[in-house]
Order: structure tokens, then sequence, then C-alpha cells
């Protein structure tokens, strides 16, 4: 096996990037090593383990994407899957760290605001100081109340310039209910919690770097 992943990675470095050669080599490597389930499963924290698959999958398509862009620096030398699995391993860090960033904003924001008081009690009763929350929860609150980049109140429903994400994000971080908020500006639910859950993926890295 490791003799024929060899031949595959050195028949793709044998043909010009983009080529149909070098796609059909690659196909075949990258086929055999997920047939064969050659990638290592690395240890994830406890607290994020019930996404374990979920964490897994995206590294490895981030994986293939680091195959097919780096084929050209493999040696030889070396055995495929040690080199595979080398970066599999940042990779699935990689991937960690991302949702280990988002879960932390989710909890101070989004989608699960209604719980926020149990989630406060369950972070307590795993050794987090509540202050630290509170503190970070006001900022949060400080940062979407000034928008000093004007991200927040920009960003609108289509055709209804009076929704901006701003206003939405401030109702919720008032224990505003999606029912509530939808009535208030005469439009379905659907239709608020798809615009303010989209545009938050999209501010996710804006707000983690403010609050940092």
């Amino acid at each position: 096996m490791d003799e024929m992943l060899r031949q595959l990675a050195l028949e793709a470095q044998k043909h010009p990037a983009r080529s149909k050669e070098r796609q059909i080599a690659l196909t075949k490597l990258i086929d055999q090593i997920y047939r064969h389930n050659r990638l290592t499963r690395p240890h994830i924290d406890d607290n994020l383990l019930h996404l374990y698959e979920d964490i897994y999958s995206e590294a490895r398509l981030k994986i293939v994407e680091h195959i097919c862009q780096n084929i050209d620096i493999y040696d030889s030398q070396k055995p495929v899957m040690a080199w595979v699995n080398h970066f599999f391993n940042f990779r699935f860090k990689d991937v960690c760290d991302r949702y280990r960033r988002e879960t932390r904003i989710k909890c101070l924001s989004v989608d699960d605001l209604e719980r926020f008081e149990q989630e406060e009690s369950e972070i307590y009763q795993q050794n987090y100081p509540q202050m630290q929350i509170m503190e970070d929860t006001e900022r949060l609150r400080e940062l979407i109340e000034e928008d000093p980049d004007y991200v927040f109140r920009n960003k609108t429903v289509r055709g209804r310039p009076d929704i901006t994400w701003q206003v939405i994000a401030l109702a919720r971080l008032d224990d505003e209910t999606w029912d509530t908020i939808a009535q208030r500006f005469g439009v379905s639910i659907s239709t608020i919690q798809t615009f303010f859950d989209r545009n938050l993926r999209k501010f996710s890295d804006y707000i983690r770097n403010k609050l940092q």
C-alpha cells in the first residue's frame, strides 16, 4: 500500500499543475487514502467530542486541498501517509480551534440567548468565572451598539432598510424572542432568523478579533 501511494504521488508530480493527468493521479491517490482509512484519528477535547465527526470531515476536505496544492513538495523518500498525516493533524487542530471560537461567540450572542442563564450556570460549574462572562457580554453589546466600522448597521434585510443586523442583535441581547422581533417588523420569523444567522457567520471573525 505504501509503495502504491508513493507511485501515485510521483505520477502526479510528473505532470503540470491543473493538467488532466495530474488530476487523475491525485484523484486515485486520495481515493486510496480514503478507501483504506489511512488518515489518523487525532485526540479532541471532551467539550468538542459531540462534534468530532463534523470536525473530522471538514479536516479531511482541507487535507485534500493541501495534497492537491502541495504534491510537488512531497519527498518521495518518506512514506506518503507520514507526510499526509503530519499536515492532517495541523488541519484538524485548525478546525477544532475555529469550532471552539465560534461556540464561544454563539454562547455570547446568537441562537441560544434564551438559554443564556442556563449556560452561565453550566459554565460556572465548569470553573469559568461568571464575572468574565458578564464582562464579555457587555463588551459584545458595546461593540454592536457603537459599531465603529459601520458593519452591523449597514447590513439590512433586502427592501427593508429599517431592519438592520444591529437592531436584531441588540434585541436578541435584550432577550427579545424571534417571534416578537418578527411581529414588530411585520415579517416572517424565518426571514429574520435566516438574515441574522447568515450574517453572523460573516461577522464571526470580525467580532472575535474585536473582542480579543
